[in-house]
């Protein structure tokens, strides 16, 4: 009798193991819902399925998880030119079959060979990175020898490139010297230096991702000078008076000789305040209380080497007044065999300025000055001085006067266009063409009961407002730069009235002004369009500020408005922009208002409105 096992209904093969086994006569038939097998069957089975694993896909092709680069600086006629790397990178290929591509380094430098377990490796550059592609499995090691180029400024060398992230970093880099250097290794988390042999050797822990980028620099306390240097020294300053302060602009140029110099000291007057130092290669600046500026640099100058100094001095009441006196403030080079300076001043308000009593300086024509002084300020340099030494005492007589007044916005043309209807009502059109500097509204006085429709500025619709003497306050954007001048934009107004419609005859007069602007205009024209069955009186019965024509003249010399959405794209920008901000009015988006002309037109102008009424007065008739 053999033995035999039924599945019950709902028994998976994980549960085989549990499963209870029926011995059943041969000749006894599977109940219904059942699998009958026998026992071997059954253990087979079993022993297949605790060898099956799930299929899982990794989460990436490959992991990079470390990687240490061990490199030496190679020097050619005492200047590093390159540094030579070994990569020892350690690559794990997740993948079960296929090829794996794994990028390794930037495509800034230059590899020279790769190798897995000593035998060549596969590389190609992709996308400005050089790839391995491998198909082989597990974890392994990478080593890749490559070189970059080291260069040299100012005193300092070093060199970066791109690294692929991993999971840890390290990197050595040797520089055969004996000399004690400074290394900088950016971003990195820990750094050490130390010597072996005659070599300077820098460690250091990296961030996963980011670039290698290693620095160094002579470690200048330590140099040793074979000769003391020689230094001759002359100082260019430009100082300027304005309102409230004093400023010094210093280039101190010294001539080294013998030896190089790692620092430039300099004598600065008590009452000044240093507010920048720059030079090529400087390190640092410090200003003691003994008031010397020592300048630390980052390498040995020779030959020559310049210092820029910004200085400034705060001036309190009475130094400058009606007749105030200041002096010049010379910087001094210290530790030099021998210096001389010139001065440029220049005045930087309403300030008139006067040479004192100079002692040890001469007066000097400006067109002699360097071009330190002369060629690197938009003011002119008023005075000039030159002098040998330390011992120069320059004064300077200073007389401030009172600021006049001047035009900021002026309005180059106005132009107007009236339609008036038979029973009075008339429905103007002012167009100004504006050139605004700073003014932020442009003020108009309406005609009593005049009603604003609209308003626009440099073509766009803006909501005025209106301020506590009734004025109308129409926002101003600032006019662009257009060849050497500022460009002219318009502003327009649309407003109605009502008035007093002709008599029973058909006959009456029509009176009626223009707003009043707190600008001046150049040229003012206005085009009265009249019904076309009535008859005007002759031009001698007509009255008004304004002189009657036969047509606008439009001179020449008034401005032509630019139009802001095809001419003037900066000035389009900045209405948009003081539009957002709420500079141009708040509130719902206004509407802007054409006016229909139709009519016989009656034409009036002026030149040079200033601060006056604008009206016109003339007589009609058979207006039925």
């Amino acid at each position: 009798m053999s033995r035999m096992l039924s599945l019950l209904p709902g028994l998976g093969l994980a549960g085989l193991a549990t499963a209870t086994l029926l011995a059943t006569p041969a000749q006894a038939q599977p109940q219904p819902e059942q699998v009958t097998m026998t026992l071997d069957q059954f253990l087979r089975l079993y022993e297949q399925g605790k060898d099956r694993k799930p299929d899982v896909v990794p989460p990436r092709a490959y992991t990079l998880s470390a990687a240490r680069y061990v490199g030496d600086v190679v020097f050619e006629d005492g200047e590093p030119v390159s540094a030579t790397f070994t990569a020892r990178m350690t690559v794990e290929n997740l993948l079960e079959r296929g090829w794996a591509r794994v990028p390794l380094l930037s495509g800034a430098v230059g590899v020279q060979s790769a190798r897995i377990g000593g035998k060549e490796a596969s590389m190609v550059l992709e996308n400005g990175q050089y790839v391995l592609v491998t198909d082989q499995r597990g974890a392994f090691e990478v080593v890749v020898q490559f070189a970059v180029a080291v260069t040299s400024a100012e005193g300092r060398s070093g060199f970066s490139f791109p690294l692929e992230a991993s999971g840890a970093t390290e990197v050595e880099l040797a520089v055969p010297t004996s000399e004690e250097l400074d290394f900088t290794v950016a971003n990195a988390k820990l750094a050490q230096s130390r010597v072996r042999g005659n070599r300077r050797v820098v460690t250091a822990t990296l961030p996963s991702s980011g670039s290698l980028a290693v620095s160094w620099q002579r470690d200048v306390p330590d140099a040793e000078k074979q000769q003391d240097p020689r230094v001759y020294a002359e100082v260019h300053t430009r100082v300027g008076v304005g309102e409230g302060v004093l400023t010094a602009n210093v280039t101190l140029e010294e001539t080294i000789l013998f030896a190089g110099i790692d620092e430039v000291r300099a004598q600065i007057p008590t009452d000044m305040t240093v507010l920048d130092v720059r030079g090529a290669g400087l390190r640092d600046w410090t200003l003691g209380d003994d008031g010397v500026l020592v300048a630390s640099l980052n390498y040995a100058a020779e030959d020559r080497y310049t210092l820029s100094i910004d200085l400034e001095r705060v001036l309190i009441d009475g130094e400058v007044g009606e007749s105030g006196q200041l002096n010049v403030p010379l910087v001094e080079p210290v530790g030099v065999e021998r210096s001389k300076g010139f001065v440029g001043v220049q005045s930087r308000g309403t300030l008139e300025l006067t040479a004192g009593a100079v002692q040890g300086a001469a007066v000097v024509d400006v067109r002699t000055l360097p071009a330190s002084i002369l060629g690197v300020t938009d003011q002119p340099v008023l005075l000039g001085f030159k002098y040998l030494g330390s011992d120069a005492d320059i004064p300077l007589s200073v007389r401030e006067y009172e600021d006049v007044d001047v035009l900021v916005t002026l309005l180059d043309q106005g132009e107007a266009t009236t339609m008036f209807t038979a029973d009075g009502r008339r429905l103007t059109r002012m167009r100004y063409q504006v050139r605004n500097n700073r003014r932020q509204f442009l003020r108009l006085t309406l005609p009593k009961d005049a009603e604003l429709w609209s308003s626009a500025v440099a073509g766009r619709a803006v909501q005025p407002a209106r301020s506590q003497e009734g004025e109308l306050l129409v926002p101003l954007v600032r006019s662009q730069a257009a060849g050497g001048a500022l460009a002219a934009f318009d502003v327009e107004i649309v407003y109605v009235e009502s008035g007093e419609g002709p008599n029973a005859s058909g006959s009456g007069t029509f009176m009626a002004e223009l707003p009043k602007a707190d600008a001046p205009t150049t040229w003012v024209g206005w085009t009265v369009y009249a019904p076309r069955q009535a008859k005007i009186e002759k031009r001698k019965k007509r009255d008004g500020s304004l002189r009657p024509v036969d047509g606008l003249s439009r001179p020449a010399s008034a401005a032509q408005a630019l139009q802001i959405q095809s001419q003037n794209a900066a000035m389009q920008q900045s209405a948009g922009r003081q539009f957002a901000e709420g500079a141009m009015g708040l509130g719902a988006a206004p509407v802007q208002v054409s006016v229909p002309v139709d009519g016989q037109p009656v034409f009036f102008e002026k030149l040079l409105a200033l601060d006056e009424r604008l009206w016109v007065e003339f007589d009609y008739k058979k207006l039925d």
